[in-house]
């Protein structure tokens, strides 16, 4: 019987030893393995720069800067295209009398009007005189429209030449609105919407002369070769084509008068000026010889 006892004893302990080996097992540190979630993906995106797009533009701008100047190459275009022909003179201007066919967006309201204006078909703009036109010419060039070109002469220049009148309005065709950068748009449009009477012009001769002589910077947006060959006296010169590029050499804090040969290239650089922060610019529409002819002193080489 305490043999039996002894061997239970010993049982009962060697099955005690197993259960504290089994919670022993039990309770060990198991160690995991686990995998890192991928870290996020930031995209960023480019903020747009402005004065780079409005370089891209002024840079190409091609021999002749877009303008038609005789009334039969303007009128053979028209044809021979199917041109949308844009009178960019205010409504009642329109309303006495148009090329025929032509349909009236006025400037200060092109940019607005973006779904009108085709980007697949020859494109004419017309003013009375030309001043107006050259900024709406620049304006949707800066927008990216490369199918658009101006004529010169104007409303003036047509009914000088006899051509044909019409009063009959023209309804302009939804064509959709083009891929256009919301920032440029909106830089477009802020210029165009807030153009104040007298349509950013400097005004004749004898008002550029006051405006000389009140201290205006003077901006001659011609060749490099047109401004050494004679310019007026103290003018700057910054060609149209680098007028990005050279936007810090026109000052912030004083008045700006831009000249050119004819008063075309001088009407496209203040729509571009305003766009660039210059908004203390004004253009001279008419030539550099009636500037000349005023007798504003000039210098040459």
């Amino acid at each position: 019987m305490r043999r039996l006892h002894r061997v239970s004893l010993i049982g009962l302990v060697l099955v005690l030893a197993m259960i504290a080996a089994a919670c022993s097992s039990d309770t060990e540190e198991t160690t995991t393995t686990t995998t890192a979630a991928p870290a996020a993906t930031t995209t960023t995106v480019a903020a747009f720069d402005l004065v780079a797009s409005i370089d891209e533009y002024l840079t190409n701008i091609p021999d002749g800067f877009l303008a038609i100047g005789d009334v039969q190459v303007f009128k053979d275009g028209v044809e021979a295209s199917g041109a949308l022909v844009i009178d960019v003179r205010e409504t009642g201007e329109y309303e006495e009398g148009h090329i025929p066919g032509a349909v009236n967006i006025p400037l200060r309201t092109l940019a607005a009007n973006v779904d009108k204006i085709p980007t697949d078909t020859q494109v004419y703009v017309y003013c009375k005189s030309g001043f107006r036109a050259a900024q709406g010419l620049a304006s949707l060039g800066m927008l990216g429209y490369d199918n658009v070109l101006s004529y010169k002469p104007g409303w003036s220049g047509w009914t000088e030449a006899g051509e044909e009148v019409s009063t009959d309005p023209v309804e302009a065709t939804v064509v959709g609105v083009p891929d256009i950068e919301s920032e440029l748009l909106a830089a477009i449009d802020g210029y165009l919407s807030t153009i104040p009477e007298g349509w950013n012009s400097a005004g004749d001769a004898a008002k550029v002369q006051e405006a000389i002589d009140a201290g205006a910077f003077l901006l001659d947006v011609r060749t490099g070769d047109e401004y050494a060959t004679e310019h007026l006296e103290g003018a700057t010169n910054v060609d149209l084509r680098s007028l990005a590029k050279g936007i810090d050499e026109v000052p912030t804090d004083m008045n700006v008068v831009s000249y050119c040969g004819s008063g075309h290239r001088a009407g496209m650089s203040v729509a571009a000026l305003h766009v660039l922060d210059r908004m203390n610019s004004k253009a001279y529409g008419g030539s550099y010889d009636s500037l000349v002819d005023a007798e504003i002193p000039v210098a040459t080489p």
